[in-house]
């Protein structure tokens, strides 16, 4: 008699809570650090800024033994470069694929308009450190710092704020009585930063030399740390109203200075956080948004807009005389605005003067950009540069429509 064949199975079972439910992210998360990954990489991005090369391949080396299998493959290829530009070349892939991602706190995307036609990295949040330029252009892009940051440039001790060329600092000018000139930085959220560490001089004349293509300076004052790093001060002989002083700060150690150009028209006087409250405001109209106030109402006749347009030239020019850089961005804007309509309305003129409308077109439209962005940096050589292209920019279409005979 045969015997049965007796089979045994043995079955598990698994309960599983249903709160729980890991995305494959979390999972990525959980198997492998991010920020541990940021982190090292930004060691080497400091390097890169830093025209670091020996120390960028041995912080990316670092960074493959920590690395996602993905990210590996970009960091390999970077490692095999011979000198620093191709490493900063076979960089930027690995750089913008970190950029697209969810970014810790403390760390901040960036971007470079200029390099490779546009590249984004990964920095600490913080003053713009490029890694594609290095020192030949530390500064040159934008912060995309978190929500609440550079939402505020009024003043705090009744001066002029500038936003620095770093994209993070804010400098605010003050002349608080005669002869006595001071610089208050604060951070991309106006946090107050302390400027022990920084250097640099108050000047208060130039002479330019058509040799070396540079100003020189005849007066310059050191620029002194109060004891508590609030403010740097510069004291300034045989100075009243109206004061025109030039900054020159050095933020870090062996980094070039930065220019801002200041015009006191009246002594600065603090701001009080208590000298007004929500009830002043009560019966107070409503602002007028930026938007509305920067689309000018447009003629019909192309000749009425290109007057208008001349206009905004006479402002501008009258804002820079007067030190108002940061004012500047509207009526730059509107002529802007007012020029691609010109552009439009100038269909019917001979093809010589059509196409001498377009080419100034072309340069005020870029005039106009390069105003609104040296006017926040408060660089007043800049400033009258770019004013210098806008003002030949009118001046060709004043040749076309006759503006000076109607003047």
């Amino acid at each position: 008699m045969t015997k049965p064949v007796v089979y045994t199975f043995c079955f598990t079972l698994l309960l599983v809570d249903p709160s729980i439910s890991l995305t494959a992210q979390e999972v990525q998360a959980q198997s492998v650090d991010f920020e541990a990954q940021l982190a090292e990489y930004v060691q080497v991005q400091e390097a890169l800024a830093a025209d670091d090369f020996a120390t960028a391949k041995l912080e990316l080396q670092e960074f493959t033994e920590i690395a996602e299998s993905s990210l590996q493959v970009q960091a390999i290829e970077a490692l095999a470069a011979e000198n620093i530009e191709d490493f900063r070349a076979k960089f930027k892939p690995l750089s913008e694929l970190l950029a697209e991602q969810t970014l810790p706190a403390g760390f901040a995307r960036a971007y470079c308009p200029m390099y490779d036609s546009g590249s984004a990295w990964v920095q600490r949040d913080g003053p713009v450190r490029n890694p594609y330029y290095g020192a030949f252009m530390l500064t040159c892009g934008v912060v995309d710092a978190a929500a609440g940051a550079h939402m505020d440039h009024s003043p705090r001790y009744g001066g002029t704020v500038f936003m620095a060329p770093d994209s993070f600092h804010h400098i605010e000018g003050t002349y608080p009585e005669p002869g006595i000139f001071r610089i208050y930085a604060s951070d991309n959220y106006r946090e107050p930063v302390n400027v022990s560490g920084w250097t640099g001089r108050a000047v208060t004349e130039e002479v330019y030399d058509e040799a070396t293509d540079e100003f020189l300076e005849v007066a310059a004052y050191d620029l002194v740390s109060s004891p508590d790093g609030a403010f740097l001060e510069a004291l300034i002989p045989n100075s009243d109203i109206p004061a025109e002083v030039t900054a020159k700060v050095i933020f870090e150690e062996d980094f070039p200075f930065e220019r801002f150009d200041f015009i006191f028209g009246e002594l600065s006087v603090e701001v009080s956080s208590t000298s007004t409250t929500s009830a002043d405001y009560a019966d107070a109209p409503e602002a007028i948004p930026l938007a509305a106030r920067i689309l000018p109402d447009v003629p019909e006749d192309p000749r009425d807009i290109a007057s208008q347009i001349a206009s905004r030239g006479v402002q501008i020019s009258e804002m820079i005389s007067r030190g108002a850089f940061t004012e500047i961005f509207i009526p730059a804007l509107q002529a802007k605005e007012l020029a691609l309509a010109l552009d439009q309305a100038s269909e019917g003129l001979p093809l010589s003067a059509r196409n001498e409308i377009r080419i100034a077109v072309r340069h005020l439209f870029r005039a106009a950009y390069l105003l609104d962005w040296y006017g926040d940096l408060g660089n007043r050589n800049d400033v009258d540069s770019a004013y210098g292209i806008f003002e030949t920019a009118v001046i060709s279409i004043d040749s076309v429509y006759a503006l000076s005979d109607r003047r």
